[in-house]
């Protein structure tokens, strides 16, 4: 309860009895050093300044400049010997966080423990997102000429003092290369001739945990989910599908944090492919007056083909192209008064306007 009053009342002090325009001490510094994330904060002695400093009160502003950020932290240094060690983080604005930092300590717990430099801790800042810039600089009280101004107190506790913080530098945390995790991944499709098995492939993401592949379903117009790739190792996957029909597909990658969350990587472009109609089945040839060939419709099929050759294992010529997906029988006068061999394939039409071709039929004779 009495260090309760006591903080108590040194922040009123500090606040409502210290003004602004007061009497500055000789200058000393603040020291505002980067490091990855985090801005290691330090303050160099008063000129002239002889006397223990047993308290003091300096504030910090924290400036989100690109990108966005989180509330930050503050930890104060270990061998600080004060028995009050406050750090109280306000939000101004989007962007914008006030840091106050308040230490006091009896008589004898001198803040710079007898050294002209006392290190008072590491300010944490928390960016959103893979590309930021973060500003961090000594705010607060401004003297009249705008220098930054730290308040602080000796060892007798009957008089608080400004000292001016002259050359005292801001410290910049930035991040303007996007890490591999953010990056856009490249998702290829491929599919045999004649097979409706699509192989996906896709660059490797060092940073990620797996990949998770998506299709697009027209009945909902989203992009859903079919499958997971747990191992960031495998770049590669094959998976059948409905013969005769188009697909979108994308791809991006994820990871988890150490509390079990997890984050998503950017979306790949969607990759198009259209897969080849089914084997015709059915095919048959009958030779009477003139030559009919029939089978069964293949699903999404927009046409067909026959082909003929004298022989079984050589060379075939196209001898038909049926326009129609429905038609089932074509017929000829023109026959071969030798052994001819025969067959068929679906074919469906492509975004682009390609003709994409099932695998053949079985070969007939007559």
């Amino acid at each position: 309860m009495k260090k309760w009053i006591k903080y108590m009342a040194l922040v009123c002090f500090f606040v409502f009895v210290l003004p602004v325009h007061a009497a500055a001490a000789g200058g000393g510094s603040g020291v505002l050093t980067a490091d990855g994330n985090e801005v290691s904060v330090g303050l160099k002695l008063p000129e002239g300044k002889t006397e223990t400093i047993t308290s003091l009160r300096l504030q910090l502003r924290v400036t989100a400049q690109a990108g966005t950020m989180g509330e930050p932290g503050f930890a104060f240094d270990s061998k600080l010997k004060s028995m009050v060690k406050d750090a109280e983080v306000h939000k101004e604005k989007d962007g914008v966080y006030l840091v106050d930092l308040i230490l006091s300590g009896k008589k004898d717990q001198d803040i710079f423990n007898g050294n002209e430099y006392a290190a008072l801790g590491r300010l944490s800042v928390k960016p959103n997102g893979d590309e930021y810039q973060i500003l961090v600089e000594i705010a607060g009280d401004l003297s009249e000429s705008g220098e930054p101004v730290v308040k602080y107190m000796d060892a007798g506790g009957k008089e608080a003092m400004p000292a001016l913080l002259a050359d005292t530098g801001a410290a910049v945390v930035k991040n303007t290369r996007k890490s591999a995790f953010g990056q856009e991944p490249k998702l290829r499709t491929s599919v045999k001739k004649g097979s409706n098995a699509v192989m996906f492939q896709w660059s490797k993401n060092v940073e990620a945990n797996g990949y998770i592949l998506y299709e697009y379903d027209a009945a909902s117009k989203t992009y859903r989910e079919f499958k997971t790739i747990g191992s960031p190792a495998v770049t590669a996957y094959s998976m059948k599908f409905k013969y005769a029909t188009l697909h979108m597909f994308r791809l991006r990658a994820y990871r988890k944090s150490a509390d079990g969350s997890i984050t998503y990587g950017t979306y790949s472009p969607v990759s198009r492919v259209t897969l080849p109609p089914a084997k015709v089945k059915g095919f048959t040839v009958k030779k009477s007056s003139k030559l009919t060939f029939s089978w069964k419709k293949t699903d999404g099929a927009k046409g067909y083909q026959i082909y003929s050759g004298k022989k079984k294992n050589g060379k075939y010529k196209l001898l038909k192209t049926v326009k129609k997906g429905k038609t089932k029988k074509w017929s000829t006068k023109k026959m071969n008064s030798k052994k001819t061999y025969y067959k068929v394939r679906a074919y469906v039409t492509g975004e682009n306007g390609k003709r994409i071709y099932g695998d053949f039929s079985k070969i007939k004779a007559k």
